[in-house]
């Protein structure tokens, strides 16, 4: 049966197949590697994730970032979702369970106040602060500052990394635009070929080509037979002459 038959009143006994789903939307801190590197610290966003698992089959299951298609598929969950944590801010900067100033138990009751980042201690007023209680183990304007001194100490120890990673990137685009430059003026200075003119490269193309001079090897040694037939020569004009 496909999921789109449960929509159709004309199909008897119609039973959406996704009912048989464990779905279960929730909220994930991930973090933001880039703003971590900028202030030194881990920085965390709540991203919306959802669970889906198969009864019965525990290999079956996902666990991924909440699109737009889930809600629509799984709207009772999402509502439920969204009733639950209605009110909830959401808050982008250190998770409060990642400061060890604090311990787990100590985080959780401090999430239950909707205190979620170490940002939201640092920036509470006199009013909210006092809400807080001895749950830090100290009164609370002395753990508002502890959050506000470790901001200002993360904040410092990544400026000189942030600032070398500015400089070398600076360095880096100096060095392309010197290449640059150098290549243009190689260019404006290479004396140009002035073309030749039509008559003179017609001349040329008619010129002879020079060949090669080829040196003659010259004659040989005379063989014996040779010699001995111009002695016997010789012989017969002499006694000719003689007679």
């Amino acid at each position: 049966m496909l999921a789109s038959d449960a929509a159709n009143p004309a199909f008897v006994g119609a039973v959406n197949p996704d009912a048989a789903l464990i779905v279960e939307f929730y909220k994930r801190p991930v973090q933001d590697m880039f703003k971590s590197s900028l202030d030194g610290r881990p920085i965390f966003s709540d991203v919306d994730y959802v669970k889906i698992n198969v009864p019965g089959l525990k290999d079956m299951a996902w666990d991924m970032p909440a699109r737009s298609d889930h809600k629509q598929r799984f709207p009772l969950q999402w509502q439920h979702y969204v009733n639950k944590t209605q009110g909830d801010a959401r808050e982008i900067g250190t998770p409060i369970q990642e400061w060890q100033q604090l311990t787990r138990s100590q985080a959780e009751e401090f999430r239950a106040l909707k205190f979620y980042t170490v940002e939201s201690i640092a920036s509470a007023s006199d009013l909210n602060i006092n809400s807080i209680g001895m749950i830090g183990g100290m009164s609370p304007y002395a753990l508002r500052e502890k959050a506000r001194a470790f901001l200002k100490a993360a904040t410092d120890a990544a400026l000189p990394q942030h600032q070398a990673e500015e400089l070398a990137k600076r360095d880096a685009e100096i060095q392309m635009l010197k290449e640059q430059i150098a290549q243009i003026a190689a260019q404006i200075t290479k004396p140009a070929t002035a073309p030749q003119a039509p008559e003179a490269q017609a001349q040329t193309e008619r010129q002879p080509v020079a060949q090669p001079i080829v040196k003659r090897k010259g004659p040989g040694r005379p063989s014996n037979a040779e010699i001995a037939a111009r002695k016997a020569a010789e012989e017969a004009e002499k006694a000719r002459q003689a007679a």
